[in-house]
């Protein structure tokens, strides 16, 4: 079978890419010279000269890392979308050996996983959570093409500006605004020629609406800021907030400031937050441990949940805890609270914007556990009972549903013919069915 001239994997192909970077080289336009280029190429390797001192071998490096970094990752969309983005991307393209990255709309690889082996090779080049992979930075890549066209793209091996990327081949996706069409980000798969097989982009392309489907959801929705960050819903100068639901480290936020909660700090803070009237020290204990009889660990425990509080904010506690009984005293708003109070008004679009799954899914303490399924079950309820096909399917994309076929009969009872959550739900049903059987 003949290929056709420009075929990526072609190796007489691949042979006049690294004639074609010789002609860069000698400053000599490629068209003119005995290698053929596929035209997004080249055009990139035009930007990519103008805006880059060099042409040879080179590395990303980290442009923010640390706390920076995860700044970056809790104020972009991806953050919210997390869950979908590891079931139907993350973690099928790791189980086959590639690395996936997720970018934002200037380049910067916020995340980037994949089995150890893989990630020591893509760091060796730079390829890493912080790096600028941008085409201002790095030259023509998948990523920095697919930002810069806005279209899907795959880029193999010397078609990569530098000659360090030359042994490596990805494609990525762009993920539009569902409003203004801009990049939000890019979702790449790297690798071998695997990442460029014929299932990638489709995979990609797929996850990228389902993603822009999630957020024409949640942005059709009163309150939310359009835009490409996620924003935590306002609050009154000084409050804190709790990040509680899908997290396995539950967050405590104050203005820029995060701190990462301990279980049993997570778990206080939740029974006081939902105590507005207060509770008592054996309340605690019974709900904490299922005996009144540990309200003296409880009493411990509570002075080093106000040292954590006293040391959180420069400017003094927000939130401080009083006692008999023990009372949160000051702001303190959660995605918890905000998911109650939407379950409270049959609100499916504000459920889905709140809840990102499960209630403090690792912690055992009793009331922990009655408040998580209580919880679990009211949105499934909820979205089962008044929810669109959309929805629906934003629904499926949470742990606690991806093995749920009554959400997917529901989607594929409810949702157009060519509706691509429907199709994507037949495929999933199909999957689930098998393995029952």
């Amino acid at each position: 079978m003949t290929t056709a001239p420009w075929s990526p994997t072609d190796v007489a192909y691949q042979a006049r890419l690294l004639r074609a970077h010789e002609d860069l080289q000698a400053a000599t336009d490629p068209r003119e010279g005995d290698g053929l280029v596929r035209e997004a190429v080249l055009s990139s390797w035009r930007r990519s000269l103008a805006s880059l001192p060099e042409h040879g071998a080179t590395s990303a490096r980290p442009v923010v890392v640390g706390e920076e970094l995860e700044e970056f990752r809790r104020r972009h969309v991806f953050e919210s979308v997390l869950p979908l983005l590891r079931s139907r991307l993350i973690d099928p393209a790791v189980d086959a050996g590639l690395v996936v990255a997720l970018g934002d709309a200037h380049g910067r690889l916020l995340w980037v996983e994949g089995r150890s082996r893989e990630i020591d090779r893509a760091e060796e080049m730079g390829f890493a959570a912080g790096a600028d992979w941008s085409e201002g930075a790095m030259g023509t890549s998948a990523p920095a093409l697919a930002l810069a066209t806005s279209s899907s793209m795959q880029v193999v091996g010397a078609e990569h500006f530098h000659e360090a990327v030359h042994s490596w081949s990805c494609s990525a996706v762009p993920v539009l605004h569902p409003h203004t069409r801009e990049p939000l980000g890019v979702l790449d798969v790297t690798g071998s020629t695997d990442a460029v097989a014929p299932l990638v982009l489709p995979l990609l392309e797929a996850t990228a609406r389902a993603v822009q489907e999630h957020l024409h959801t949640v942005l059709s929705s009163p309150g939310p800021r359009p835009g490409p960050y996620r924003a935590r819903p306002a609050a009154l100068d000084g409050a804190c907030e709790l990040e509680l639901t899908g997290r396995r480290i539950p967050l405590l936020h104050q203005g820029d400031h995060s701190v990462e909660l301990t279980a049993r700090h997570a778990e206080l803070l939740t029974l006081l937050h939902l105590s507005p009237g207060g509770i008592t020290g054996a309340e605690l204990a019974e709900e904490l441990h299922g005996s009144e009889s540990a309200e003296g660990t409880v009493r411990a425990e509570v002075v080093r949940l106000r040292r954590m509080l006293a040391g959180f904010a420069d400017g003094g506690p927000a939130v401080e805890v009083t006692s008999r009984p023990y009372l949160l005293v000051g702001g303190l708003d959660s995605d918890l609270l905000r998911t109650r109070e939407a379950l409270a008004r049959g609100d499916v679009p504000a459920v889905l914007r709140h809840y990102a799954g499960a209630v403090l899914p690792l912690s055992q303490a009793p009331a922990m556990e009655h408040l998580r399924r209580r919880t679990s079950a009211h949105v499934r309820e909820l979205v089962l009972d008044a929810g669109t096909p959309e929805q629906l399917w934003a629904y499926a994309q949470l742990p606690e549903a991806e093995h749920d076929l009554d959400v997917l009969m529901a989607v594929l009872e409810l949702a157009a013919p060519d509706a691509p959550e429907r199709a994507a739900a037949v495929v999933r049903a199909q999957a689930l069915r098998g393995e029952v059987a």
